[in-house]
Order: structure tokens, then C-alpha cells, then sequence
């Protein structure tokens, strides 16, 4: 079986890599593990069950031929799936997914809500599933239309990076002056308190059951999660199904999203999902919660994953390891 990953320099791609590793497909894994330069960490990996047989450089995501080079390659290679391991390059895979349902990812459809955060709130409202209140941010400091704290933050990010807290329209506007944000790359968000929780969910090509794993995690000053430890939650996990409904009504056919959320006093309130696979892949699998190789069942064996084997509780710690070279 050969697998294209994208991303060897990033931390989302070398986690999809060690999930795929963690799961016995029952015939050889040919990985691929592309990146933009030759610096990438997981081109010198070399996991007995998911042998790296070629690194190559790809352009940049947002390089004009991205689009015939993926093709090219996944063509001339024989590529049997196509995981994006960066943010960057989910788009231009997404659209690669919607011509040969031979990648990795939501529909371009799905995705693009989940990356525009305004939107999200929106078409979730809409059917009822509960979130904070949103605005974008040019409209916020026109009307104010969100009452006491907010976070400002862009509408379209990973990895929590320029993020901000006010207090009020008044803080906003000043925090807005002196950092230069540009109003209309970002959106407020009411400011939810208590505990973060992350949450892998897999609605399944076939017989459309949603599994999911929640940890409560901490994270980075960077935004990935240093911690997690696995939570069964009968509120969590009735919120997440409401949202895989939601979405499958949108449109979604099958795939992994991420849901990140607040356990406040009143209940779990989503601030944003990534419609993606994340930096938690391996840690997930280890767990028995195995989305990467859910989506190789689904598009190349096209067949249910009927793996699943959740654990009840456990915890990870994420730690770095260097590669030396002489």
C-alpha cells in the first residue's frame, strides 16, 4: 500500500505517520513523506511497519503549481491516499479529495466551514448545537454586539497564535490600536471559563457511526497539547454527536474533525473545530482511537473500520526528541 503524508517537518505529520505505524493493515505500508525543504524530521524515520521509501520536496502550499504537482506525483507513483500533515496544506487536499476521494480529508465543502470559524458558528447554530456567541471583529467594534469579555482572534489559524483578551469594547479597541490588528482577518468570540478539552471524532464512510476520544489537555505556548488524559462524559459526548449530526446534514460523507471546547457550568461549549487530523493522531491511536487508519479502511479498502477499541482512561505527555547528523 502506498501512502503520500505530507508535512515530515511538521508535528501534525509525524503523529499521522506513528498512527498508521501503530495499526496492522495486514500488508506493507510504502509511506511517502513529503515536505517543502529537505529539514523535515520524519524523512529520516524509520518505523519497522511503515517503511519510509521516499522523501520528496513539494512545493509550498500556496505555490501555483501545487495542484498538478500532487497530481503528478500521486499518478506516477501509484499513491493509494493522501494525508495533509500541515494546515497549510489542507485546501489544496481537500480539493484533491473531492476529484479522487483518494486523500485524507473533509470535503472542500466541510473543511472550508470548519476553517472559517464565523461560519462555523453559524451553520452549528443553525441546527441547534450550542456555541459562543461569535461576530467578526469589524462589526463588533461598530456595534459592541457581544456583552462583557471576549477573545479576539483570527478567523482563520491553528496552533492558538495570536490570540487576545478584552474586557470590553473599550479594551478592544485599544488592543486593536496598538497591535495593529487587521479588523476584518479577525472575529470575537465571547469568552468561555473552565476546564479545555480536545476531542478526535470519525463519522465512518460506510455505516455513518461517529467515535470519539476526549482528553483534557494543557497546552504549549505554541498551541500544541503537552498533556492529555482520556474523560468519558456522557455531556461531551452527546455534544460531540450532536455536532457529527449537524455536519453529516451539511454534507459530510465520512472523515475526522476535531473539536476543541470548554466545560463550563452549564455544560460543554464548543470555540472551534478543526476539520482535520491533528498533532494527537499517535497519542489517540495508542488509545485505540485510530483515524488514520479509519480513513485508509474507508478509502483504499473501502470497507467500515470496525477497529475501534477506545480506552476508558489513560493519559500522555508529550516530549521532543533531535536527530543528530554528521
Amino acid at each position: 500500500m502506498n501512502i503520500l503524508i505530507t508535512g515530515a517537518g511538521s508535528v501534525m505529520g509525524q503523529s499521522i505517520y506513528k498512527a498508521l505505524a501503530y495499526h496492522d493493515f495486514g500488508a506493507p505500508l510504502n509511506i511517502h513523506f513529503a515536505n517543502s525543504d529537505e529539514l523535515g524530521a520524519g524523512r529520516f524515520f524509520a518505523l519497522p511497519s511503515a517503511q519510509v521509501v521516499r522523501t520528496p520536496i513539494f512545493p509550498l502550499a500556496a505555490a501555483t503549481e501545487y495542484h498538478s504537482h500532487l497530481r503528478q506525483y500521486v499518478k506516477d507513483h501509484d499513491i493509494d491516499i493522501v494525508f495533509s500533515g500541515t494546515q497549510h496544506e489542507l485546501s489544496a487536499v481537500a480539493l484533491f479529495r473531492d476529484e479522487t476521494l483518494k486523500a485524507a480529508t473533509l470535503s472542500s465543502k466541510i473543511a472550508g466551514i470548519c476553517m472559517d470559524k464565523v461560519v462555523t458558528s453559524e451553520v452549528l447554530s443553525r441546527h441547534g448545537v450550542r456555541v459562543p456567541q461569535t461576530s467578526e471583529l469589524t462589526d463588533y467594534l461598530e456595534s459592541a454586539s457581544i456583552a462583557g469579555p471576549v477573545i479576539i482572534k483570527p478567523n482563520h489559524s491553528s496552533s492558538s497564535r495570536s490570540i487576545y483578551k478584552a474586557n470590553n469594547l473599550s479594551d478592544a479597541k485599544k488592543l486593536v490600536s496598538e497591535e495593529n490588528i487587521k479588523s476584518e482577518a479577525f472575529l470575537v468570540q465571547e469568552m468561555l471559563t473552565g476546564d479545555e478539552y480536545t476531542c478526535g471524532c470519525y463519522v465512518d464512510r460506510y455505516t455513518k457511526e461517529i467515535n470519539h476520544i476526549v482528553f483534557k489537555r494543557t497546552l504549549t505556548p505554541d498551541g500544541a497539547t503537552s498533556y492529555g488524559e482520556i474523560v468519558v462524559n456522557d455531556q461531551i459526548s452527546e455534544y460531540l454527536t450532536q455536532i457529527g449530526q449537524s455536519l453529516i446534514k451539511e454534507g459530510l460523507d465520512f472523515g475526522h474533525f476535531n473539536v476543541q471546547l470548554i466545560m463550563t457550568e452549564s455544560g460543554p461549549v464548543l470555540f472551534e473545530i478543526n476539520g482535520r487530523l491533528s498533532s494527537t493522531e499517535a497519542s489517540k491511536a495508542h488509545y485505540g482511537y485510530n483515524s488514520c487508519a479509519a480513513f485508509v479502511y474507508n478509502v483504499v479498502m473501502q470497507q467500515p473500520f470496525e477497529h475501534w477499541n477506545i480506552a476508558k482512561s489513560g493519559r500522555f505527555l508529550r516530549y521532543y526528541e533531535e536527530l543528530y547528523f554528521k
